[in-house]
């Protein structure tokens, strides 16, 4: 679990997210869309498969997003309305714009960025 921040175009809220390395996109719950000014109308619309164990909508968007003690980086979200997911950080957008390692035998992980 990590401490973001997620910068809309109205409003920066913070909250934690899993570091999910079977995500492709970044989600929140959708509350964090209304929170920070995004317009879900304006969003692009996909499916996602296995939250809640089906596919559920989701909204998706482009935001900065700043993990605790790294830079701001440029990012697609989705929004989900689910009552399971609060944050989740996924491949698409974060993990090719840095390196991760996680140290399961030492119960820890690293999030480097990639210069």
């Amino acid at each position: 679990m990590v401490d973001v921040e997620l910068y809309g175009p109205q409003k920066v809220t913070k909250t934690i997210a899993l570091v999910d390395s079977g995500a492709d996109y970044c989600l929140f719950n959708i509350e964090f869309a209304k929170e920070i000014g995004v317009e879900i109308g304006k969003c692009e619309k996909s499916r996602t498969i296995g939250v809640e164990g089906g596919s559920k909508e989701i909204f998706i968007t482009e935001i900065e997003l700043q993990v605790k003690n790294l830079n701001k980086v440029k990012i697609l979200v989705g929004f989900i309305d689910s009552r399971s997911v609060t944050g989740l950080i996924g491949q698409i957008g974060f993990f090719d714009k840095h390196r991760i390692k996680f140290e399961r035998d030492h119960d820890a992980f690293e999030i480097n960025p990639i210069k």
